[in-house]
C-alpha cells in the first residue's frame, strides 16, 4: 500500500500526515485503488494532476469510480463547464469531489435566484425606461445597487416606482 501510495505521487514526507487523514485506505483493496487511479487518467488527468488531487484530497481514492464519474459528470452539468474546465476545477478543488454536494447545490440555487432577480430588476427598468448602466451618464444604475438592495428600496429609488406597479409587472412576465 505504501509502495503504490508513493507511485501515485505522495511524498515520503507526506505519508505520515495522509495516513492520519485517510487510515481507512488500508481497508480498500488495493486493485480497486488502482482502478480509480486508471480512471482518473482515462479521463485525461495527469500523473501529477492525480497526485496534487490525492495530497489535497487524501480520501479521493476512497471513493468508487462511479461515485467518481458521477461527481465529475455532476459538476460539468450543473456548471456546464467543459470537459477541459471540469478537470481544471477538480485539480485545484479536489475536496469538490470528495464532499457533500448539497452546500454546492445550495449555492448554486442563491446563485440562480440572484440572476434570476437581475433579469427581473432589468427588464423592470428598461420597461419604465430607465436601465441605465453607463457611470459616464446620468441615472447611472451600479450593479451593486440592482443586486443588494430590498425590492422596496430598489422600487423607490432606483425604479422610482411602487412595490405595487413592480409586482404587477412581474406578473406579466
Amino acid at each position: 500500500m505504501l509502495l503504490f501510495l508513493k507511485d501515485v505521487g505522495i511524498e515520503d514526507n507526506q505519508l505520515g500526515a495522509f495516513l492520519t487523514k485517510n487510515h481507512a485506505i488500508f481497508s480498500e483493496d488495493l486493485e480497486n485503488l488502482k482502478i480509480r487511479v486508471a480512471y482518473l487518467l482515462s479521463k485525461n488527468f495527469s500523473k501529477a494532476d492525480v497526485a496534487q488531487m490525492v495530497r489535497k484530497a487524501p480520501f479521493l481514492l476512497n471513493f468508487s469510480v462511479e461515485r467518481l464519474d458521477n461527481r465529475l459528470g455532476f459538476f460539468q452539468k450543473e456548471l456546464e463547464l467543459s470537459v477541459k474546465k471540469t478537470r481544471d476545477l477538480v485539480v485545484r478543488l479536489p475536496r469538490l469531489l470528495t464532499g457533500s454536494l448539497e452546500p454546492v447545490k445550495e449555492n448554486m440555487k442563491v446563485f440562480n435566484t440572484r440572476l434570476f432577480k437581475i433579469k427581473e430588476r432589468h427588464l423592470f427598468l428598461t420597461y419604465l425606461g430607465r436601465a441605465q448602466y453607463d457611470p459616464a451618464k446620468p441615472n447611472y444604475i451600479s450593479l451593486d445597487k440592482l443586486v443588494s438592495i430590498p425590492d422596496e428600496i430598489f422600487c423607490e429609488e432606483i425604479a422610482k416606482a411602487s412595490v405595487q406597479d413592480f409586482d404587477k409587472f412581474l406578473k406579466t412576465l
